[in-house]
């Protein structure tokens, strides 16, 4: 089973798209930590990521003393403006060797020159597909949908998505 740590931003991408309940459904192990939680500032976002959390379904790592510490050195190693939220997920992730889920490209760039696997949002809505939890067309939609309110997201990558599942290839 594959192991993904999420930042921030994957969880409110869902959450925009009506997404965050059934992605729980994959066959996937999610993770995130406790500085990724302390970012979702509106009540309602927290609570639907944090229902997982309570049901056993979302890990969300807590860090120590010595952790932290290593998250500090991270962060003051880089000079590409990623933040310490971004260098808990990427510690996290590269610590215990599973898949780093984010739409920030600086922290993409650096957790995979690190050696991290780092994955976006399309991976997870093309894993919704290819289980059929969410039909193509509708997939289709909530990438038309997610666009419109996230335009940092890759529009070229979306665009081949959107054309895919409309003509049933992917």
């Amino acid at each position: 089973m594959d192991i993904v740590v999420n930042d921030t931003n994957i969880f409110l991408d869902l959450i925009s798209v009506g997404l965050l309940d059934v992605v729980f459904k994959l066959p996937i192990k999610f993770h995130t930590v406790d500085y990724v939680i302390a970012e979702i500032t509106d009540d309602m976002q927290r609570k639907s990521v944090m229902d997982w959390a309570s049901e056993g379904i979302l890990c969300v790592k807590e860090f120590d003393e010595k952790e932290f510490a290593e998250i500090i050195d991270l962060y003051e190693e880089r000079s590409n403006n990623v933040s310490i939220t971004d260098c808990s997920v990427w510690y996290y992730a590269k610590k215990n060797d599973y898949r780093l889920l984010t739409g920030d490209g600086k922290l993409r760039n650096s957790a995979t020159a690190d050696g991290v696997i780092v994955s976006g949002i399309l991976y997870l809505m093309d894993i919704l597909v290819d289980c059929g939890i969410v039909t193509k067309s509708i997939m289709a939609g909530k990438l038309k949908e997610l666009y419109k309110i996230n335009k940092r997201l890759p529009k070229k990558l979306i665009d081949e998505r959107i054309n895919l599942y409309e003509n049933n290839i992917l």
